[in-house]
């Protein structure tokens, strides 16, 4: 064993180096992450074979008896939230006195380092409304079994590659609130202070509509880069408490004013004011609208494609009523049950169908690497970009197009979309082809033409 306490963020949490058998079971690959509450490590769990999560708390609190045993209880209760986009928690062990959580490990990146990752930090509407609506319905299925987040903020919000988010740390913050413990200096706060409701802030008990709060000021840090208040504990309270936000519109003209009504009701002071739950601000974000609405000029139909069109949708009509399970970007999923329990199908990538032939995808490039460019020189090389200014235009086929968009606009591209058909993808707004094409060098700042199926139908709820 080479476990051993030390002095992280204040107070004494379990470390362990890489290669230590924790619990006797969870071998220590790795930290990902260190806070004022706890220390995260990659494991692997030596029993299954799998990849962990453990998330060890400080020493402090593993020191108090009622707290290890309400520990156990409520971590207990937390590997019952079982939700797609929740992270499971598999187990609670203990190493001596410390205890850890066992959660899943995600892999992925938490919404903090996404908007740290663009220049302006702040996302697209499309990308932020589906992030949004993942986080409501996982809030929804926690708030049902009297679970309340707490403290809903970027780094507890991850994002896979897939373009599916998982929520953390369910549960933790009213752990050690219900035992008393003290944490950090005397008036500081547990959670974070800029995303917390005002009644949490004023010491009232924290209720569903806490949380609803604490969206709406993430929503609102991600469209316009920056959160409604700043400043220490004691000035965020006051603004939180007594100080209407600058509207999300005033900062970022490209928020839609029905998302900023959203957003403002979403930070009502009064709870009342505010949405009666996390599935009433879903429904208001509705995020089921299709996407490429009001841009069919963009897509280009023939009786062909009508055709076409017409036959997949008797196929997929006589499927359903047979009882079967429509393969159109959803595997074998059942349609009804997906639209009731929203929870299966967000994935950014989608399985292709066959449709009607199309025109052929644009070559990947095949021009030499920038380095190589270089440095043989040209005669024109004074009127190339700078080395710097060029980026490689990503391979986004097969994404839906919200996490194309979002990949691109990340990379620095402007983004242009123009739908048609495509052999091979679903026409669930599926993209296929960019121009420039795939491994081009652009220039940063750039438009990218991306081609993408029609919706015809919709992209699974997420």
């Amino acid at each position: 064993m080479h476990a051993r306490a030390r002095a992280v963020g204040g107070g004494e949490a379990l470390e362990a180096s890489i290669g230590t058998l924790l619990g006797g079971r969870y071998r220590v690959q790795s930290t990902l992450g260190a806070g004022g509450m706890a220390v995260v490590y990659r494991a692997e769990d030596a029993i299954l074979g799998r990849t962990v999560a453990l998330k060890t708390l400080h020493e402090r609190y593993a020191e108090m008896p009622s707290f290890r045993q309400r520990f156990r209880q409520e971590a207990r209760a937390m590997a019952c939230l079982d939700h797609e986009n929740i992270v499971k928690v598999y187990d609670i062990s203990h190493d001596g006195e410390v205890p850890f959580i066992v959660a899943e490990c995600v892999a992925g990146k938490d919404i903090g380092k996404l908007l740290a990752g663009h220049r302006d930090g702040r996302l697209n509407e499309k990308f932020a409304r589906r992030m949004a609506a993942q986080l409501l319905r996982a809030l929804s299925y926690a708030h049902q079994r009297g679970v309340i987040h707490r403290d809903i903020k970027p780094s507890n919000i991850l994002v896979t590659a897939g373009g599916i988010v998982k929520v953390a740390d369910f549960g933790i913050a009213r752990i050690i609130e219900d035992d008393g413990v003290e944490v950090g200096r005397p008036g500081e706060i547990l959670g974070s202070a800029r995303y917390m409701s005002p009644e949490q802030l004023m010491g009232k008990e924290a209720t569903p509509r806490s949380d609803v709060y604490s969206v709406g000021v993430l929503l609102y840090h991600c469209l316009t880069g920056r959160p409604p208040f700043s400043g220490d504990v004691k000035i965020l309270a006051q603004q939180h408490i007594r100080k209407d936000p600058t509207p999300p519109r005033a900062l970022n003209k490209k928020i839609s004013s029905q998302i900023e009504a959203v957003i403002l009701k979403a930070l009502a002071k009064d709870p009342k004011d505010r949405y009666s739950s996390a599935i009433a601000m879903l429904d208001a974000i509705d995020v089921g609208t299709p996407p490429w609405a009001g841009r069919t000029a963009e897509v280009p139909r023939s009786g062909k494609g009508r055709k076409v069109l017409l036959l997949v949708a008797t196929v997929a009509l006589l499927v359903t009523l047979a009882g079967g399970a429509l393969a159109s970007g959803l595997g074998s999923a059942n349609l009804a049950l997906l639209d009731q329990a929203g929870e299966k199908g967000a994935l950014s990538r989608a399985e292709p169908i066959e449709t009607r032939e199309s025109p052929s995808a644009p070559e990947i490039s095949r021009e030499p690497a920038a380095e190589e460019t270089l440095s043989h020189g040209s005669a024109d090389a004074s009127a190339r970009p700078a080395r710097r200014d060029l980026v490689r235009v990503p391979d986004v086929r097969a994404f839906y197009d919200y996490f194309a968009e979002e990949t691109l606009t990340r990379m620095g591209f402007e983004v242009r979309f123009v739908y048609d058909y495509q052999r091979g993808y679903a026409s669930r707004g599926v993209t296929w082809a960019t121009d420039p094409a795939i491994g081009t060098l652009a220039p940063r700042g750039s438009r990218i033409t991306v081609y993408a199926t029609p919706e015809d139908y919709a992209q699974p709820e997420l």
